[in-house]
């Protein structure tokens, strides 16, 4: 995800997204948008012999802001999935720790075996969107036996998802856990795989090139005909007004491209390796680790 430093003025606009954890991702497409929509509509307006362009301009924008919301909508709810990723993991580990009754040694044991495991979770599920090697970082919480088994799945986030169902439901099972706060647990658990299902249907699910598409081409052919209408009124000052307005088009349209695909391992992403270590840092600290990692700090105005 790109770090945006706000400052004020005139193009006050984020190459695509702004301020880590997302809570004020999406200005710069609204902004854009609305920037595009009031600067064409100045200029229609400044134009007395074509108010009959007005409805053409209209439709187009209606176009473009239907675009631009539903890639948003994609990029923000990927956002959300990972916030109840991070508010249930939390939870998942200090239920671990509350619930489970047994002696202080074994406990610790126990406890820190499955945040181990929902550390792993977390880079697996990460690294499984992006498309990449699915155990970097997930692998330093597996034991040799625990990753020899993820290895053989063909879905390895969901593997580690069952060794820690396997795990709690052994401790249900010796009476370490009692029935009821088992099914808390079990919640908790069915929270975090319905999550990964969200992220993972807005990975799977192609945003529709045909309208994309469409778009596209709408844009291109009223850059072409914009300039044929304006010339005769106004001279040779149409071409920066049809330059002007067409690049805010295009750029409100390739903004809206770049982010309605949250997990392609571009700077535009949802940061799901830093929320991965913020994870990381909360649940070894749960378990009273020795070892805690840094974390992972924006490089070149980027954080993964």
């Amino acid at each position: 995800m790109i770090i945006y430093v706000r400052q004020r003025g005139l193009f006050d606009l984020a190459p695509a997204q702004r301020h880590l954890g997302g809570r004020r991702c999406g200005y710069s497409l609204r902004n854009a948008g609305i920037l595009s929509f009031q600067l064409s509509k100045l200029a229609f307006s400044l134009l007395p012999h074509f108010d009959h362009h007005n409805s053409r301009y209209g439709a187009l924008s209606l176009l473009l802001g239907f675009r631009t919301n539903s890639a948003y909508d994609r990029w923000w709810e990927a956002r959300k999935s990972w916030g109840e990723i991070v508010n249930d993991s939390r939870t998942l580990v200090r239920q671990a720790v509350t619930f489970t009754e047994a002696p202080a040694n074994e406990k610790r044991e126990l406890v820190a075996n499955i945040a181990h495991l929902q550390i792993a979770w977390c880079y697996a599920l990460a690294n499984s969107l992006r498309r990449t090697q699915v155990l970097v970082y997930a692998d330093l919480h597996l034991t040799a036996e625990e990753r020899e088994y993820v290895s053989t799945q063909d879905n390895i986030p969901n593997a580690i998802l069952n060794l820690i169902q396997f795990k709690i439901a052994a401790l249900h099972d010796s009476g370490q856990i009692k029935t009821l706060l088992y099914q808390n647990i079990d919640d908790t658990l069915r929270r975090l795989c319905d999550a990964m299902g969200k992220c993972e249907r807005i990975k799977n699910t192609v945003f529709p090139t045909q309208y994309a598409f469409f778009v596209h081409l709408v844009i291109f052919i009223f850059t072409l005909v914009l300039p044929m209408g304006l010339v005769e009124s106004i001279g040779r000052i149409a071409i920066p007004i049809t330059f002007t307005i067409s690049f805010l088009f295009f750029y409100v349209e390739w903004i809206a491209y770049i982010m309605q695909n949250p997990f392609e391992n571009g700077p535009n992403d949802i940061p799901m390796t830093s929320m991965s270590r913020n994870i990381e840092i909360n649940l070894l600290q749960l378990i009273g680790a020795e070892k805690v990692p840094e974390k992972i700090l924006p490089k070149n105005g980027v954080v993964m």
